[in-house]
C-alpha cells in the first residue's frame, strides 16, 4: 500500500502505538491530537529520523472539524492519497448517568463520536474516486455491556460502532471499509485516570460482583501494542475481505458477547 494513513489521538497511548507501527512499516502518517507540545509527543521521542521524515504533527481539536481538514489539505502530504484513516481519540469521563449534565453530553458526543464521524465523512469522500482505503475507528468493549459508573462513554461508544457499521454499508460498493477495535482495558492514561495508586485496581482482573464485572478471563490487561496490533491487520490487505466488523480485544472480559 502507498499513500497518507491519518491518526487522531496520536500523541500517546493507543494511537501513539499505531502511529509507531505504520512509520516502522515504511508508511507516511500524519498524526492528530489536542496536545499542543510535540515535543511530548511519544512518536516524536522515539522514532528514528526515517521515519520523523514520514511523519507530521499536527495539533488540533478533533471537535473543530472543518478548521482540522483545512490542516490536513495544507499538510506536507497533501498531495498524497489517503489510504488509511484511525479514529483513535476519545475521551473518558466517569460519573452517573443520574447528574450527567447536558453540557457532559455535548462534550462527550462531539469528541467520542461526532468529530471521528465528521472527519470521516470526508476522509471517505476523498477515497471514493480511488475506489479504495480502510477506515477503523476505536470504539469500547463498554458499547456491549452497561459498565457502572460509565454510561456516559459507554453509549458515545456504541454510536460509534454503529454508525461506522452503517458508513460501512454505504462505502462497500466504492471498494472502501470499515471497522471497529473494540478494546477493553487497556495500560493507558485513560485507564491509569481510574487508579487510585500506580497499580490497577485489583477488580480490573478478578471482577467485582457489585460493579457487575466479569474480571479478566486471560488475567492480564492490555498493552497499547496489543490494540494496535487488530487496528493494523484492520488496516491491512490481510483483511480485504473484511467490513462492518467489532473487533474485541479484551482478554475475554466481555465473555464474547
Amino acid at each position: 500500500m502507498t499513500g497518507l494513513f491519518i491518526v487522531t489521538g496520536a500523541a500517546r497511548g493507543i494511537g501513539a502505538a499505531i502511529v509507531k507501527k505504520l512509520l516502522a512499516q515504511g508508511h507516511q502518517v500524519t498524526g492528530i491530537d489536542l496536545n499542543p507540545k510535540l515535543d511530548e509527543w511519544e512518536v516524536l521521542k522515539t522514532s528514528d529520523h526515517q521515519e520523523i521524515q514520514n511523519f507530521e504533527a499536527i495539533s488540533h481539536d478533533i471537535q473543530q472539524t472543518a478548521t482540522l481538514i483545512e490542516k490536513i489539505q495544507h499538510s506536507k502530504f497533501k498531495h498524497q492519497s489517503i489510504i488509511g484513516l484511525v479514529n483513535a481519540a476519545g475521551v473518558l469521563e466517569m460519573g452517573s448517568l443520574l447528574e450527567t449534565s447536558k453540557e457532559q453530553w455535548l462534550n462527550n458526543l462531539n469528541i467520542n463520536f461526532i468529530g471521528p464521524a465528521q472527519l470521516s465523512q470526508w476522509v471517505a469522500q476523498q477515497m471514493l474516486p480511488h475506489r479504495s482505503g480502510s477506515i477503523v475507528s476505536i470504539s469500547s468493549n463498554a458499547a456491549l455491556v452497561p459498565r457502572s459508573g460509565m454510561g456516559l462513554y459507554a453509549t458515545t461508544k456504541a454510536a460509534v460502532s454503529h454508525y461506522f457499521k452503517n458508513l460501512a454499508l454505504e462505502l462497500a460498493p466504492h471498494g472502501i471499509r470499515c471497522n471497529l477495535v473494540l478494546p477493553g482495558s487497556t495500560l493507558t492514561q485513560m485507564q491509569r485516570q481510574l487508579w487510585t495508586d500506580d497499580r490497577p485496581p485489583e477488580s480490573i482482573i478478578e471482577g467485582n460482583l457489585e460493579q457487575y464485572r466479569s474480571g479478566i478471563p486471560l488475567k492480564k490487561i492490555a498493552e497499547p501494542e496489543d490494540i494496535a496490533n487488530a487496528v493494523l491487520f484492520l488496516l491491512s490487505d490481510q483483511a480485504k475481505q473484511i467490513t462492518m466488523h467489532e473487533l474485541v480485544v479484551d482478554g475475554g472480559a466481555t465473555l464474547g458477547v
